[in-house]
């Protein structure tokens, strides 16, 4: 029978913290209303890039994003969230990479304000902290910011290893993000048990470590075609609890 145990590395976004989108502001597009962290960039555009309107970054900025996101299926490699900031305002004709690092800034402040940890997870937490090790392995595109957010829901104390894919320039699937966390914990992949809402990423990560994986299946879709099973599937993540006491 294997041991029990000792420790779990739960993924961010979507498993212990959610981001409610309602809470962006919003932006008319096309005569249509978009919920987007832009809407409230207005004035640090109007510094750095004048007479540019949200409406043109926008479109400047979500054609940077897909092109990153196509980029990194295959590399699994994270830029950070400045980046993507710098390769959008350079498209809209401004070259400074200081004004990247603001309106990232304030895009990631309004991100923050959209998250909410259910009161369900805090009590998790609570209740794991005695008998295990916890983490926090996240793929996240600035590891300041996420910080920032663990902080705003006082959930720091209740961990033991922080480890954001922005910091490693590296993104789940790609083990090497998941053995940070391992290594963080102090304990054998056999010891870890991964949380994560994302089957591509966060399964298929865990797996690629050594890592036996629960994957939250808050649809209710089921395990991918051809795609083995993780060790359970829960549908929140208060279930976890069940997971543990059956070994």
């Amino acid at each position: 029978m294997p041991a029990p145990y000792r420790g779990v590395l739960l993924d961010l976004f979507g498993t212990l913290i959610m981001f409610e989108t309602v809470r962006l502001p919003t932006l008319e597009v096309n005569g249509q209303a978009v919920r987007t962290t832009v809407a409230a960039l207005g004035d640090l555009l109007a510094e750095w890039v004048p007479g540019v309107s949200r409406e043109e970054f926008l479109a400047a900025l979500l054609t940077v994003s897909e092109a990153m996101a196509r980029a990194r299926l295959d590399a699994h490699v994270e830029l950070p969230s400045r980046e993507r900031f710098r390769r959008a305002l350079e498209r809209v004709g401004c070259d400074d990479p200081e004004a990247a690092v603001h309106l990232s800034r304030a895009h990631m402040a309004q991100i923050a304000a959209a998250t909410v940890l259910p009161a369900a997870h805090s009590e998790l937490l609570k209740g794991l902290r005695p008998g295990y090790r916890v983490g926090l392995v996240s793929n996240f595109d600035d590891t300041g910011a996420a910080y920032e957010i663990l902080m705003r829901h006082d959930v720091v104390q209740y961990l033991d290893t922080v480890v954001v894919s922005e910091a490693l320039g590296l993104r789940k699937p790609h083990p090497a993000v998941v053995r940070a966390g391992i290594r963080g914990l102090g304990l054998a992949p056999d010891e870890v048990l991964f949380v994560g809402d994302t089957f591509a990423e966060d399964v298929a990560g865990a797996r690629a470590a050594g890592v036996d994986a629960v994957w939250i299946d808050a649809a209710g879709k089921g395990v991918p075609p051809g795609a083995a099973a993780p060790h359970a599937v829960v549908r929140a993540l208060p279930e976890l609890l069940r997971v543990l006491e059956g070994g």
